[in-house]
């Protein structure tokens, strides 16, 4: 892996990146892919490198996120992902990344968070020797197909009395409210600015992936007020809802609550499948509100951190 040599991708080899992502995804995130304008994606959050061997060939897909946390440090969020499966060679990939950070002299307290490829797991043994420590990274929570159920969304109701309402938006409601899409763009921006692992959207990549047949926005609504959105994507035997967001003044009024049933009952009534949901492990709030909304942790997705305190250097 000696000669590979990280770049940066950019407008000029998104073409050729996008096919290897498309490749080397699993089942599930492929589905997703095609849901989402994957290259605009990618150009826009900049955080994505490709690994080169000697001809110029793509031979793994890198994504390095640097993000100062609110306590004025840094996390670096890295994954690299190659053609090849395997544990051994997915670690030699993931080295021959980290040799370019052995330079940095940490400015600030700074962990690093990798995260498996898809269907891999790191091996502990040489993870551990790069100074790598297992740690909870996501939950998977899936609800079971049907309509709401007893005990779900229990705080939907109270939204009700309060004037809320959710719908699903068409191109009809677009028509009459042409910055809907600059309205969920500042939403959503607004309630992941604290979230060191979302990058922030435009009213054009909202727009673009509203346009995605597999996809719909439910959008709740006080007055002519938007208050909250849920994205939604149909992958053929499930329904992904990547987030939900909510205006921080409407948080605990159970708005988003009513746009979860209204969730289950369109899921359920157009396919009946499972919904498919992901938190973070750290943010407690998004976990617990799943299982408020019927869902159940299916799996804990396990990342590796190493801690670099101030003033020393990334070693390998």
């Amino acid at each position: 892996m000696s000669n590979m040599q990280l770049v940066a991708v950019t407008q000029e080899n998104i073409a050729p990146y996008v096919a290897l992502r498309m490749e080397i995804a699993d089942e599930e995130g492929r589905r997703y892919y095609q849901t989402i304008d994957l290259a605009s994606a990618i150009l826009t959050q900049g955080n994505d490198y490709a690994l080169q061997d000697e001809d110029g060939e793509m031979q793994a897909a890198v994504t390095i996120g640097r993000k100062q946390t609110r306590d004025g440090n840094l996390r670096v969020m890295m994954s690299v992902e190659g053609k090849d499966k395997t544990p051994e060679t997915s670690a030699s990939l993931l080295r021959a990344v980290l040799v370019t950070e052995t330079a940095n002299i940490a400015t600030r307290d700074t962990r690093y968070h990798v995260y498996n490829p898809s269907e891999v797991t790191l091996p502990h043994t040489e993870m551990t020797e790069m100074g790598f420590a297992e740690i909870p990274g996501t939950y998977r929570y899936k609800r079971e197909p049907g309509p709401p159920r007893p005990g779900e969304f229990p705080h939907a109701d109270r939204a009700v009395e309060r004037g809320y309402k959710t719908l699903v938006i068409d191109d009809t409601y677009v028509a009459s409210d042409p910055d809907i899409f600059a309205k969920l763009a500042d939403i959503y921006n607004r309630a992941f600015s604290s979230r060191e692992t979302v990058n922030p959207t435009t009213p054009e990549r909202m727009r673009k992936n509203y346009e995605v047949d597999a996809n719909d926005i439910i959008i709740a609504k006080l007055g002519d007020e938007v208050t909250g959105s849920i994205a939604l994507s149909y992958l053929g035997d499930s329904v992904l809802s990547p987030q939900y967001t909510c205006m921080r003044r409407h948080w605990g009024t159970g708005s988003v609550d009513l746009m979860c049933r209204h969730l289950a009952q369109l899921v359920a009534d157009r396919w009946n499948v499972p919904i498919i949901g992901y938190a973070e492990a750290r943010n407690a709030a998004s976990w617990k509100a799943l299982e408020r909304f019927g869902l159940t942790r299916v799996d804990e997705l396990m990342i590796w951190e190493r801690h670099i305190p101030a003033g020393e250097t990334f070693t390998l």
